[in-house]
């Protein structure tokens, strides 16, 4: 087992590197069958948000996960990787980055509730393409109930903010009357009908849908009241709105600056103050609009700066989540270490029957050919106890001590290690190459440590090491 995460997010890659590589939920069966069918690849999935996309991968080695992830995402993007867009994660320190995010303590806002309902998502796509069966089967199911008692047992959900109650808030503050303002949303996900209950809760009820599925924008409207936009007056609408919540899955720019201006001049609403939120990835609203006298926009990147108001509860709870996932680490890592270490034992005992069974069969014809008769059964089985004998004895001290060092951090890699000394999966001294794409000289796995050679050539790949 070779468990890789590589991805981009806020924290590594601005909006114009991830929205060349983001997924809409319809692509996400087409992006599992093209990762799937990597060399090397056993399961994967693949975690697509409005901040991040990672995919996670069992393969039969490091290099192999690394290899497919890196061909995957350079498809998508066109070109190189960017140097430090990328982030790197193998092993335990995968899970750990899954268990984290799952927990919001790596999302752009702290505590933010869709991330547990987007790992679940992603999680069912994967089981529905058949790429997540073994590995990532357990390590997500862990993942998802770690996440239900960080929000349940600690205060990390605290107000239940996400992206959506932020982008609230910046229409909230921008007019204190908003009940008495009108809201238009372009695109009816999710995204949407979440922000849609928060707007229906402060008493907005001039609401206009504009959605590329009538029928999904009418159960919007069903929902938030308000009507949805007649068709080909998109612009119209927009012009005469106070606050326009964008979040499409289009991969196209969907409002233009010169005709939303145009749209506004012949509205008379030249210089009139509108909220353009654009939460969606790529980009729905052409960075021009900010221009347009009177409009203020707002991206991912804007409302990063925007302060919560429950921040402090929610980073209070942050060390209560870290005993969460600790706990979570020790339950995967013993079940990872069992999957390892007690199959790595037999079949170093297995090679040593074999071995015996080899010799004894050379030593059996030895013998009869010197003596010129058959060896009895009773020989036989003496120079099989004696063989046996000799062989347990030898391996029982490396089998102990790789017992010992099963419930050590260190454990995964001893396991590699006794499997190519032993023969078993062997690779050649140097063919066997580090996750960085550097051959390893002593033909172990990589070791946990990355010296500066190795971060110089995964920088040239544009994977940055934690």
């Amino acid at each position: 087992m070779s468990l890789v995460c590589m991805g981009a997010s806020y924290k590594t890659a601005p909006i114009a590197v991830r929205e060349r590589i983001a997924l809409a939920h319809e692509d996400i069966p087409a992006a599992l069958a093209e990762l799937a069918d990597g060399s090397g690849i056993k399961e994967c999935l693949i975690l697509s948000t409005c901040n991040r996309i990672e995919a996670y991968v069992d393969a039969k080695t490091d290099r192999m996960g690394i290899d497919a992830l890196t061909a995957f995402y350079e498809r998508r993007a066109g070109v190189p990787l960017p140097e430090g867009a990328f982030f790197l994660e193998r092993g335990m320190a995968a899970a750990t980055h899954l268990f984290r995010v799952v927990c919001s303590l790596d999302s752009q806002v702290l505590g933010e509730a869709q991330i547990l309902g987007q790992t679940r998502g992603a999680f069912e796509d994967a089981v529905a393409a058949g790429t997540c069966t073994d590995v990532l089967m357990h390590l997500f199911k862990d993942a998802l109930h770690l996440g239900k008692r960080a929000r349940a047992e600690t205060a990390i959900g605290q107000d239940s903010v996400s992206l959506s109650t932020t982008a609230f808030n910046v229409a909230r503050r921008a007019f204190p009357d908003l009940p008495d303002r009108r809201v238009m949303f372009v695109g009816a996900g999710e995204m949407a009908r979440l922000a849609s209950t928060y707007l229906t809760e402060a008493g907005v009820n001039d609401i206009v849908v504009s959605s590329r599925s009538r029928e999904h924008a009418r159960a919007l409207v069903e929902a938030c009241g308000g009507r949805v936009c007649a068709d080909g007056s998109f612009y119209e609408e927009l012009a005469c709105a106070d606050v326009v919540f964008s979040m499409t899955s289009s991969r196209e720019c969907v409002i233009c600056a010169d005709e939303l201006s145009a749209a506004r001049d012949r509205a008379g609403m030249q210089g009139r103050a509108c909220v353009i939120i654009d939460e969606a990835v790529p980009r729905d609203v052409e960075d021009a609009c900010a221009d347009i006298d009177g409009v203020r926009l707002y991206n991912l990147e804007a409302l990063a700066s925007i302060v919560d108001e429950g921040m402090a509860e929610r980073v209070a709870s942050v060390g209560d989540v870290e005993r969460l996932i600790a706990e979570a680490e020790e339950s995967f890592f013993a079940w990872m270490q069992q999957r390892n270490v007690v199959p790595t034992i037999k079949a170093i005992y297995a090679k040593g029957e074999a071995a015996v069974d080899a010799e004894l069969s050379r030593a059996m014809r030895s013998l009869t050919s010197v003596r010129g008769e058959e060896v009895s059964d009773d020989e036989r089985a003496v120079l099989e106890a004696f063989g046996s004998s000799i062989m347990k004895k030898i391996l029982h001290g490396p089998t102990i001590r790789l017992r010992k060092e099963s419930s050590s951090a260190d454990s995964y890699y001893y396991t590699g290690a006794a499997r190519y000394l032993f023969g078993i999966e062997t690779f050649p001294l140097g063919t066997h190459h580090h996750a960085c794409g550097t051959a390893c000289r002593s033909g172990l796995p990589c070791p946990v440590g990355v010296d500066e050679s190795h971060r110089e050539v995964c920088s040239s790949r544009g994977i940055a090491h934690a």
